[in-house]
């Protein structure tokens, strides 16, 4: 009976211990995520963002349903152009943090970042539900709008953007554009006229730039060079200036001076459609060869772009009958 008892005490002492020793890799686990999570949101605060990855990734690690490192980790990943495993993890932190600014409007910003705006319209607008003045969420929608072609949406925030800040440039500028493209160029013009007196030196270039397409709408492109020349004077890298004075010289018949122009546009921005179809259009008559490239390059890039729809069709009529003149197959 005694030897029963040992036993059984031996027993329940050795339970205790596993128990106690459970509990004591339970707490120290516990304590290794709080301190991988703390330093991740130190290194995230110091701008080490790789540093701050790696430490969100050891906490997720240890516990893949610890959504506050996925949010966090989240957030980084967007800040360094990662948008794939950006969302990946945002999209489970959400369950979690559905009322959380943040985490909405850098879903968005992911989503827009892939190229997908269905879906980064769906998180900006949850986003600007939480911060309805929200100037950063404002332009994101915006912009949004404007590149899937919804230029009345595009327009009606563009506004409340500008109310709340009439001297912040981008707000203006997003409006001039969605006034150019609703073929609206007067009214574009107010606005940028009245945004240039309040914009600083810095954002002058890209209000010029916008001055010029405007004037290129109002069929006055000797005033339109001049305004794309001084945009690029400031910012030689700036595609849509380039494009402008591609657009202009080809108008005056000037098209190898065009060239010039657009051929520098396209390397800076290489899948904007718009500067390849003018790159065909003004090497029709100077290489074949060179403009059906051209043209199946803005084929390539504007096949899914309901704004170029009468273009695509024009593009495979011009490429067929300039591979017909140069026989090639």
């Amino acid at each position: 009976m005694a030897l029963i008892m040992k036993k059984v005490n031996l027993l329940a002492v050795t339970a205790i211990l596993f128990t106690s020793c459970q509990t004591t890799t339970i707490v120290q686990k516990r304590n290794s995520q709080k301190n991988h999570l703390h330093l991740g949101n130190q290194y995230a605060k110091d701008g080490l963002l790789r540093e701050a990855i790696t430490s969100y990734k050891m906490a997720i690690q240890e516990d893949p349903q610890n959504l506050t490192a996925r949010r966090n980790i989240g957030l980084v990943l967007v800040k360094i152009g990662n948008y794939k495993h950006a969302i990946n993890n945002l999209e489970l932190a959400v369950k979690k943090f559905d009322s959380d600014f943040d985490i909405n409007f850098y879903l968005g910003e992911a989503y827009r970042g892939n190229g997908n705006y269905a879906d980064a319209i769906f998180w900006y607008k949850k986003a600007t539900k939480l911060k309805p003045n929200s100037d950063k969420t404002l332009k994101a929608l915006a912009w949004s709008y404007f590149n899937t072609r919804f230029y009345s949406q595009a327009l009606k925030i563009s506004r409340k953007l500008y109310k709340l800040s009439p001297k912040d440039p981008e707000a203006a500028l997003i409006i001039s554009r969605t006034f150019i493209k609703l073929k609206r160029p007067g009214d574009a013009f107010k606005v940028l006229k009245l945004a240039k007196q309040r914009a600083s030196a810095a954002d002058m270039a890209f209000l010029q730039s916008i001055e010029g397409d405007i004037l290129f709408e109002l069929g006055k492109c000797d005033k339109a060079i001049n305004s794309y020349k001084n945009a690029i004077k400031d910012k030689p890298l700036l595609a849509s200036a380039l494009l402008g004075l591609g657009r202009c010289y080809m108008k005056e018949g000037e098209n190898t001076r065009a060239i010039t122009f657009l051929e520098r546009a396209a390397r800076i921005r290489p899948r904007m459609a718009e500067i390849f179809y003018n790159l065909g259009l003004a090497y029709e008559n100077i290489n074949s060869k060179k403009a059906i490239r051209y043209y199946q390059t803005f084929n390539r890039l504007a096949s899914t772009d309901p704004e170029f729809l009468s273009l695509l069709k024009e593009v495979r009529d011009k490429t067929i009958t300039l591979k017909n003149q140069t026989n090639l197959k």
